[in-house]
């Protein structure tokens, strides 16, 4: 993305997110500066996309569902903002190898594990997404916790960043990707349970 493009969207969104909504960050600086990131948050709703690109340091690219590039309007944002589509219910070659490219890049790039938007404060399902894309290329991934996205209520949203956790570049089994996924999910569901208990207050 050029630098004029990531200036206007990052002043919208902290208009939006910033100053109208007050989202509360906290872990910024669990953000490597430099080098290929997977981004792993929680999905609660559609702003979810947008809060992590107020939250986050460094640009995201995220993998989309498909569905939302049929939409010209939608397509013009996702398509804006970096990210890409990817085919749900298979396999997705050409976005797993775009996926790829990006991290070969050194860029950020940003899966939701869950894979769709979830109720409530217990995470669901995590897929093979994350888990698999950071054993095959050894990337560290970054846990996200989002709060309140789904209401949307002014002062009570938060986005929480984790420490990375560092994957072992490995042949992607089952067993691996189940182990990677315990981790990460286990990260995410513990911040969320922190930030309820008040303890980021």
């Amino acid at each position: 993305m050029d630098k004029f493009s990531e200036c206007l969207w990052r002043s919208a969104f902290t208009i939006v997110y910033g100053w109208w909504y007050r989202t509360k960050v906290y872990g910024k600086e669990n953000v490597p500066k430099e080098g290929p990131v997977i981004i792993s948050p929680n999905h609660k709703s559609n702003n979810d996309p947008p809060l992590c690109g107020f939250a986050l340091p460094r640009h995201v690219n995220f993998m989309a569902k498909e569905e939302l590039f049929r939409n010209p309007i939608s397509k013009l944002v996702c398509t804006w903002l970096g990210a890409f589509p990817v085919r749900r219910g298979g396999v997705d070659k050409l976005a797993i190898r775009h996926a790829m490219n990006l991290l070969k890049d050194n860029l950020m790039l940003g899966i939701f594990p869950e894979g769709t938007r979830q109720k409530g404060d217990t995470l669901g399902r995590f897929h093979d997404g994350v888990a698999s894309m950071a054993l095959r290329t050894g990337v560290p991934v970054v846990p996200v916790a989002i709060v309140g996205s789904d209401k949307m209520i002014r002062g009570e949203v938060a986005v929480i960043i984790g420490k990375p956790i560092p994957v072992a570049k490995a042949k992607a089994t089952v067993e691996a990707i189940a182990n990677v996924n315990d981790v990460v999910k286990t990260a995410i569901q513990t911040m969320i349970d922190d930030y309820k208990a008040g303890k980021y207050k």
